[in-house]
């Protein structure tokens, strides 16, 4: 067995036998509490035993002083912990660690997470028990030592965050035991290379950077990753730059083909003009969320409407010339006739000539979809009524002010989150905008420049929790009608409106608000001056309020 299946069984059994309490996952990540008269146990355990020689662990996250002695170099401090097996230094602000770090040799654990290093110490590599290397988030750090493969017993490699690595240390692929490795940096010299990823046997999450520097498929296919199937997340990221092999890149991300066991997939950067072949039912069959960035040069998109437990995708193709619907190939051999038969979530971007969300009608629709974003694009014609919707965010787009109200009159009366924004030209918003949302619990407008006025309908909001108006230069005043009407408003946020005059006198009988904000809105923070303001007797009985400059 692994070790990490062994882990398991040993927590699945102290939990059984109620040594731990409370369990919750959340994030893919177990958090348990130790129950009182088990933790009292190990404090007096502890306690008795407080010779430094004999202590395992230390947590020093965040201990200023304990980073200045560290950064000292003192290497008699290390010297008196020769049994420690954890070592926590995460957020203790180092800039270098001692080589002393060597003299650890029994140390199976090492966090230095969130720290300032550069580089570390080659002594590191002398800890051949160490099985997990922490080193996330550390956003300095340039490069590990050459010797890192030296680390025989490595299990885990957490380099998530380090954004400056210039490549992943050479024969990274004789660490035969390593599980995990979150960050794979391609380089260009033999020892760099993505083949190195052939022989290891992964679990979780992998993001591989740089894929520019992989000259051709057959570099690509040595990575192996169709054979890892304890892999559940994989990103795949080019340099944006100029300087690309366009031509290649397609037969590069195909030669990369992930195994069905894949839950999430991302690519980001990726120029070639179109997604690989294996995008489909039969690879990605149990794909749970995607993710498709700055991929600027596609023509086509996958049948992403077939892959049956795909919950979310988003789309941000960049500059997107070419495609004009979401799924463009509806008779791919998938045996259903139902659409995105699992999709809750929708984001589109940067579709400069989208037009649908499908190129055909007449199967079932995303018959549960639940939220849905369009921005940077045209709004698209759908041809669903999309009952099941209860967020819609559309901004970024001029058409924002027009949408076709019959068209989407059956998901108005299910949403309960709007957010409309930016438009340069609109000066009113239409009556009939805010009709038929029964159910709508959270609405927000903002960046609508030459917006004077906000239509009497708000007052059918009554189900309206809370109402956010940001950047509306020219708005002058609140409906005063409309604002009567919203009785289970409970915040109400006015943000930057400098033209905007008074508050509505219908403010003072909204008995459910409790959260007022006003900022940048000159006028109305002269009124609103605690006790003398002109407008103070509207709003005196809200419990919080936030007004300033």
């Amino acid at each position: 067995m692994e070790l990490e299946d062994v882990g398991n069984e040993v927590w699945r059994e102290l939990y059984s036998r109620s040594f731990f309490q409370e369990i919750e996952v959340k994030d893919g990540q177990t958090y348990f509490k130790m129950h009182d008269l088990i933790h009292d146990l190990a404090t007096s355990l502890f306690s008795a035993n407080t010779s430094s020689r004999n202590i395992r662990e230390i947590n020093m996250m965040m201990s200023i002083g304990f980073a200045k002695s560290v950064s000292s170099y003192s290497p008699s401090l290390l010297q008196k912990f020769v049994s420690l097996r954890v070592l926590n230094l995460s957020r203790i602000g180092n800039e270098q660690l001692p080589s002393s770090i060597g003299d650890l040799v029994h140390l199976r654990y090492l966090n230095l997470s969130r720290n300032n290093m550069c580089s570390l110490p080659k002594q590191l590599c002398k800890l051949q028990n160490m099985q997990t290397l922490d080193l996330q988030y550390c956003t300095r750090l340039c490069c590990l030592p050459r010797e890192t493969s030296k680390l025989g017993s490595l299990r885990n490699l957490l380099l998530h965050g380090c954004y400056r690595l210039t490549c992943t240390p050479p024969r990274i692929g004789s660490l035969t035991c390593l599980k995990t490795l979150d960050c794979f940096v391609v380089g260009e010299r033999k020892g760099y290379q993505l083949g190195e990823l052939r022989n290891l046997n992964l679990y979780g999450s992998i993001k591989i950077w740089h894929l520019e520097r992989v000259k051709n498929d057959k570099d690509a296919k040595e990575a192996n990753l169709s054979a890892k199937g304890n892999l559940h997340s994989l990103i795949m990221s080019w340099d944006s730059g100029p300087h690309r092999y366009e031509s290649e890149e397609v037969k590069v991300l195909e030669a990369l083909k992930p195994h069905p066991n894949l839950k999430y997939l991302e690519i980001n950067s990726f120029r070639g003009f179109r997604l690989p072949d294996w995008m489909n039912h039969s690879v990605l069959k149990n794909i749970v969320s995607i993710v498709i960035y700055d991929c600027r040069n596609c023509s086509c998109l996958p049948p992403f409407g077939d892959l049956p437990c795909l919950e979310s995708l988003e789309l941000q193709l960049g500059p997107a010339e070419y495609v004009e619907e979401v799924d463009i190939d509806i008779h791919s051999g998938f045996p259903t006739r139902i659409r995105f038969p699992s999709l809750r979530k929708l984001c589109i971007k940067y579709f400069r000539n989208l037009k649908g969300l499908l190129k055909r009608g007449g199967e079932e629709q995303f018959p549960v979809l639940k939220e849905m974003e369009i921005c940077y694009c045209p709004i698209p014609t759908l041809s669903s009524d999309l009952r099941t919707l209860t967020s819609l965010n559309i901004r970024d787009n001029e058409e924002a002010t027009s949408l076709p109200e019959e068209m989407f009159k059956n998901l108005l009366r299910t949403l309960t989150t709007r957010n409309i924004r930016e438009s340069e030209e609109a000066t009113s918003l239409p009556e009939e905008m805010f009709k038929n949302l029964a159910n709508l619990k959270d609405l927000k407008i903002s960046n609508f420049k030459n917006l004077r006025e906000l239509p009497t309908s708000l007052a059918s909001l009554n189900a309206l929790k809370s109402l956010k108006i940001h950047m509306c230069d020219a708005l002058e005043s609140l409906p005063e009608e409309g604002v009567k009407g919203l009785t289970s408003l409970t915040e109400l946020y006015v943000c930057y409106c400098k033209m905007l005059k008074r508050l509505p006198e219908g403010l003072q009988h909204l008995t459910t608000l409790t959260n007022l904000g006003i900022w940048g809105c000159p006028e109305v923070e002269k009124r609103c001056e605690k006790g003398i303001g002109e407008d103070w007797h509207k709003i005196a009985h809200i419990p919080y309020l936030k007004i300033y400059s």
